[in-house]
């Protein structure tokens, strides 16, 4: 007589994958069928299907409701960005681009601190920031280390450099080099929270506005 082919734990495996329908109708055999549990006890396999599917749900739900939230910070973003851009299109001389600023960014965004700092030679009214030396221009840029932005924790003397200030109470800072025809910046945001601005997160945000500043500051006069 032929000696029966041994089954492993694998072949059965891989014939239940292969044909998943094998249960359907057999109720009598799936109810005979108990599965181990975490705690100890066994259950039978339509039960810790059902648990399994449960779990499933549990963890799905909970995508689902952590892609809404996304989708609601996205609208709330782009509606806030909507705002600022407007108001930068609308503004008339460099006084005004300044006003559209602060408004958005202490009103809608709720920054504690920010700067936008001139590289210029000329005589700039107040609140404008204007940096003329060169050396100053040179120090602040050598804080990029070659990068468009930057993001995370500084020396507190860097922060208020970013800032145009002598000093500051804010430990944690983003920023971005405004490049524009015949004219250069700095855009900086600040917090007083040590790990509100981290090295991981993403300055797109502020490379956009930063981008839209060195194509609208030279469309409009000063004042």
């Amino acid at each position: 007589m032929s000696q029966q082919p041994h089954l492993t734990d694998e072949d059965v495996k891989q014939y239940l994958q292969d044909h998943p329908d094998f249960f359907v109708g057999k109720d009598d055999l799936l109810m005979q069928l108990r599965i181990p549990h975490n705690a100890g006890a066994a259950t039978s396999l339509v039960e810790r299907q059902l648990s399994i599917h449960r779990e499933r749900n549990v963890e799905l739900r909970q995508r689902l409701s952590d892609l809404l939230e996304n989708a609601r910070r996205n609208d709330q973003l782009f509606e806030k960005s909507r705002r600022l851009v407007l108001a930068l299109v609308e503004a008339e001389n460099w006084l005004g681009i300044q006003a559209a600023l602060d408004d958005s960014l202490r009103n809608d965004f709720g920054v504690d601190s920010w700067a936008m700092l001139h590289f210029t030679e000329r005589n700039l009214e107040a609140p404008l920031i204007t940096i003329r030396s060169a050396e100053r221009q040179r120090q602040v840029q050598r804080l990029f280390k070659g990068h468009r932005a930057i993001c995370g924790q500084l020396q507190q003397q860097d922060i208020a450099a970013l800032l145009g200030n002598q000093s500051t109470d804010c430990r944690s800072v983003a920023a971005a080099q405004i490049r524009g025809k015949d004219n250069h910046g700095i855009l900086s945001v600040a917090s007083q929270d040590p790990s509100y601005y981290r090295s991981s997160m993403d300055t797109l945000f502020l490379d956009y506005v930063a981008d839209i500043l060195a194509l609208r500051l030279p469309q409009v006069p000063v004042v």
